[in-house]
């Protein structure tokens, strides 16, 4: 079924996994696949620790503080992904960790002004219903600090090739 879709809408699962991979933005990717501005669907009562390799590659010591995020991409009402954020608000601006705290607008969109890049850690082809990829990557500023460290679980709804451009 997810072949099919994906022979249909243009593309494979492993084009998207490649476009990801030589992206600086994850949201940019799901952008082009979307006619109107991705939202960001916060579960702000949603809480979990990071591991101590999340600390690790985030750089963040015993007292660095690590906000957890947890989000549903969405094309209007359609989940195009779900993603764990664990970031650090030192590394972003008063107006950024504002955005991020009371907003639905994408981690991707708040800290572009940082000329961010992401490198990817791991990927898995899950053989879940809703689920065609799995991203871990850190996200960098443009400086090569980093901000974040997301997981990214895509879903069958998501385009699996942008359209063309006219």
């Amino acid at each position: 079924m997810i072949l099919l879709a994906a022979l249909l809408q243009g593309g494979t699962v492993a084009d998207l996994d490649a476009e990801l991979r030589a992206a600086n933005s994850a949201t940019a990717v799901i952008q082009k696949r979307c006619a109107v501005p991705i939202r960001a669907e916060v579960d702000r009562t949603a809480e979990k620790a990071a591991s101590g390799q999340v600390k690790a590659d985030l750089g963040a010591g015993e007292d660095t503080r690590l906000v957890y995020r947890l989000v549903r991409l969405t094309c209007g009402d359609v989940v195009y992904s779900r993603a764990e954020n664990w970031y650090r608000p030192d590394r972003l601006t008063e107006a950024m960790n504002r955005a991020l705290l009371s907003g639905d607008t994408p981690f991707g969109v708040v800290i572009k002004p940082l000329a961010p890049t992401r490198r990817t850690l791991a990927t898995e082809f899950p053989d879940e219903k809703n689920a065609i990829l799995r991203h871990r990557a850190v996200v960098l500023s443009g400086q090569g600090a980093p901000l974040a460290e997301v997981v990214e679980t895509y879903t069958p709804a998501l385009p699996l090739a942008a359209p063309p451009i006219r």
